[in-house]
C-alpha cells in the first residue's frame, strides 16, 4: 500500500495533492516543528498582477528555540482573515467554477481556530472533499522524519516536479503560473480537477 506523509499546509498546493491523489493511504504529521518560510502559514493564488502570497500571521515565541508545530497560535490582532477572503474572491471571481463553492469558502472564514495546526486541517479538508480525493488519513503521533513531507511543505526550494499546465484565469497575462494553492486548481477546473491529477504519476 503506498502510503504519503505530509506536514498539513494552508489550503494544500497542487504538487502535494498530486502525491496524494498517487498514494492510497494519507499519514499528517503535526509533530514537527514550526520553520518559517513554508506552506504552514502561507498559500500562493494567481491574482490578476501576478502569483499572490497569502500569509497567516502567528504569536512567535522565543528565538532560538523550537516550537512544536501544533502549539503555534495564530495571530488573531490581525484583520489577516478578511483580507484573504477578499484576495480568493477577486482573483477568481471569474474563475469557471469559483461560484459553485462560494458559499462553503465564505461559511470556512467564519470560523477561525485559535491554532495555526487547527485552521491548516480545516482547509485541507476543504480541499479534499470538493476535489472528492478521500483517503484512508491518520493524524500521527510521532516526527516521521519524512524527506519529501519535508520538501513538499518547504516554500524556498523549487517545486519537487514539473507539472502540466491547465487553464488559468489569468495566463493569458500571466502565463501558467506555479506552484500555486490547491484552490486554483478547483476554481479553474471543478470536477475535471480529478482526472488532472490523476494524470500525473510521481514517485512515491
Amino acid at each position: 500500500m503506498n502510503k504519503i506523509i505530509i506536514h498539513p499546509s494552508y489550503f494544500v498546493d497542487v504538487i502535494s495533492l498530486i502525491y496524494m491523489h498517487s498514494a492510497t493511504s494519507l499519514g499528517l504529521d503535526i509533530k514537527d516543528s514550526y520553520v518559517k518560510q513554508t506552506y504552514r502559514n502561507r498559500a500562493y493564488i494567481a491574482a490578476a498582477n501576478g502569483k499572490l502570497a497569502l500569509n497567516i500571521p502567528v504569536i512567535h515565541q522565543k528565538k532560538g528555540s523550537s516550537v512544536p508545530y501544533d502549539s503555534v497560535e495564530i495571530d488573531h490582532s490581525q484583520n489577516w482573515a478578511t483580507t484573504h477572503l477578499k484576495s480568493i474572491k477577486s482573483a477568481y471571481y471569474s474563475s469557471p467554477f469559483f461560484e459553485y463553492y462560494q458559499d462553503e469558502l465564505e461559511d470556512l472564514f467564519l470560523d477561525i481556530p485559535l491554532l495555526l495546526i487547527q485552521w491548516n486541517m480545516k482547509t485541507l479538508h476543504f480541499i479534499l472533499e470538493h476535489l472528492q480525493l478521500i483517503k484512508e488519513i491518520k493524524i500521527l503521533s510521532t516526527f516521521q522524519h519524512d524527506p519529501l513531507a519535508e520538501r513538499l511543505i518547504d516554500a524556498k526550494k523549487p517545486p519537487v516536479i514539473k507539472i502540466e499546465p491547465y487553464l488559468q484565469v489569468f495566463q493569458e497575462k500571466h502565463g501558467f503560473t506555479q506552484p500555486l494553492s490547491g484552490l486554483d486548481l478547483l476554481f479553474n477546473l471543478g470536477p475535471a480537477a480529478g482526472a488532472y491529477l490523476k494524470s500525473h504519476h510521481p514517485r512515491l
